[in-house]
């Protein structure tokens, strides 16, 4: 008889995300630097594995308001960066999902290849950190003015 993991009738779709993510995952960051800040301009949302000096980071903003030139530059979007500006690109997130612990980011190819990953993005959260809460929420409001799927049991 198969187990759960083994019949893909008894995985969710949640755990199927997760699990494809595993088989390609190439970028594994340790959140313990967690923020969102919103300028007025626009809401940036942060997970690094360092506060001061990150080796690893994930940085993801979004402009209240997108203006003609944006538009024209396909700069309307949510934009993603992974470690520095030269791996960066507008939209081409396809969904996030929060299970337990972790926040997996959804990738479409072209993303992929932009962002220098193979798969996946996987962050790791610190359940007791004081930013997460918020920032989740932040996470979950922009995903939803995207029209971007936010997968969670945890926060509904």
């Amino acid at each position: 008889m198969a187990t759960r993991w083994q019949d893909p009738n008894m995985v969710s779709r949640q755990e199927k995300i997760i699990l494809e993510t595993l088989d390609k995952m190439s970028y594994e960051l340790n959140a313990s630097h967690i923020f969102n800040q919103d300028d007025d301009y626009m809401v940036m949302l942060g997970f690094a594995d360092d506060e001061f000096e990150p080796s690893k980071f994930v940085i993801i903003q979004k402009a209240h308001e997108y203006d003609d030139q944006d538009v024209k530059l396909g700069m309307d979007k949510l934009h993603i960066q992974v470690e520095d500006q030269s791996r960066a690109n507008y939209g081409g997130i396809s969904s996030f999902t929060l299970d337990n612990s972790y926040l997996v980011i959804e990738l479409e190819l072209d993303t992929q290849s932009s962002l220098k990953v193979d798969g996946n993005i996987r962050i790791a959260l610190e359940a007791n950190h004081p930013e997460l809460e918020s920032t989740l929420s932040v996470l979950k409001n922009i995903a939803s003015d995207e029209n971007i799927p936010f997968n969670s049991p945890r926060l509904g």
